[in-house]
C-alpha cells in the first residue's frame, strides 16, 4: 500500500483562500472596533458593515468576536483579543 506523498512544505502553508478570509475577519474586527468606538462589550449588528458569513466564522474561532442572533439580524461584540488585535493594528 503506497502512502500520499506530502513535503513539510506543503502542510504548514495555508491556503490562499485561507489566508484571504484571515486578512478578512482581521478587517471585519477593525470595523467592529470603529463602529463600537472600541468600548468593551458594545454591540454592532453586522448586516450594517456588511461581511461575508465565512468571514464572520472565521473572527469567532480565533476568538476575536461573539456573535448573538435575534431573528434575521446578527449581532457582534469584540472580545478583549478582538479588541487588543484592533487596538494594536490602529494605533
Amino acid at each position: 500500500m503506497s502512502k500520499p506523498f506530502f513535503t513539510p512544505s506543503s502542510r504548514s502553508k495555508p491556503t490562499r483562500t485561507m489566508e484571504a478570509v484571515d486578512v478578512a475577519a482581521r478587517h471585519l474586527v477593525y470595523e467592529l472596533f470603529e463602529a463600537t468606538d472600541g468600548v468593551q462589550g458594545a454591540w454592532h449588528v453586522l448586516g450594517k458593515i456588511g461581511q461575508r458569513p465565512a468571514t464572520v466564522s472565521r473572527a469567532v474561532e480565533r476568538g476575536w468576536m461573539i456573535t448573538h442572533a435575534t431573528g434575521k439580524l446578527v449581532a457582534g461584540s469584540l472580545t478583549s483579543d478582538g479588541r487588543l488585535l484592533a487596538r494594536k493594528a490602529l494605533s
